[in-house]
């Protein structure tokens, strides 16, 4: 008898845990999907969430040949079938340059907003340079290194979502070769497509079409912010199907 009481009491245990719970996110097992913005939008999440898909880290050139190297960006990518909104989330980059930033709009700019399934988000440190015009935030302290680069992108609850280049390692891809500047994209890859592994990057690589780029930039400056990534003539995509 008392054995049958231990298990009816185990077995109205687990049914309250997992059958009756209106709430998965009170499961262990289950990411913490809160929100913290004014949208409703959970603010945290799983690994793979958010992928890093393209670095603007060796500048613009304008259409007269002059190179900043401090006009940079990152292009994050929504691969989640829910809408993310990443207002607190963190950057860690680390290499040539180490700095930590909270992703949050400065002081009287509108708050951000959730991004939809498949969508992307430019940071961009100048709004009057290449790429501050698809820029969803502008975050004018963000430096990228130029030979060693390594970035971690946490979310609200501080969990590694992803993670990209290397600070062992010289950066994979892109730059300036005194005439123009590349930018580092994600390559397509199905499986182990890591962000710390250099062959899952490739550079930039069409001359003309790059509208997303502002106008008097469009002729020395190669990037996509906000919109898929070139072609990747690299040799890592994978094709086909699974039959």
């Amino acid at each position: 008898m008392l054995i049958r009481t231990r298990r009816a009491l185990c077995a109205l245990a687990l049914l309250t845990l997992w059958g009756c719970n209106p709430d998965p996110g009170l499961s262990p097992s289950t990411p913490n999907y809160r929100s913290v913005s004014e949208d409703g939008e959970p603010s945290s999440g799983e690994r793979g969430n958010m992928m890093i898909t393209e670095i603007g880290w060796a500048g613009s050139v304008n259409n007269e040949g002059v190179w900043d190297p401090d006009d940079v960006f990152l292009e994050f990518q929504n691969k989640h079938p829910r809408p993310i909104n990443i207002t607190d989330w963190r950057l860690q980059i680390e290499g040539d340059i180490i700095q930590a930033h909270r992703i949050r709009p400065a002081s009287g700019e509108p708050a951000l907003t959730a991004i939809r399934p498949n969508d992307f988000f430019v940071i961009a440190a100048k709004r009057d340079g290449a790429f501050g015009e698809r820029a969803d935030l502008i975050m004018p302290e963000l430096k990228l290194g130029k030979a060693y680069l390594h970035i971690e992108l946490r979310d609200a609850d501080r969990r590694l979502i992803e993670g990209a280049g290397s600070d062992s390692e010289r950066l994979f891809t892109g730059g300036w070769d005194t005439y123009s500047t590349r930018t580092m994209e994600r390559a397509q890859v199905i499986f182990g497509n890591q962000g710390g592994n250099s062959r899952n990057w490739h550079a930039y690589s069409q001359d003309e079409g790059h509208e997303n780029v502002a106008e008097g930039y469009r002729e020395r400056t190669f990037a996509s912010p906000g919109v898929a990534n070139s072609a990747d003539y690299s040799g890592s995509a994978s094709a086909g199907g699974f039959e």
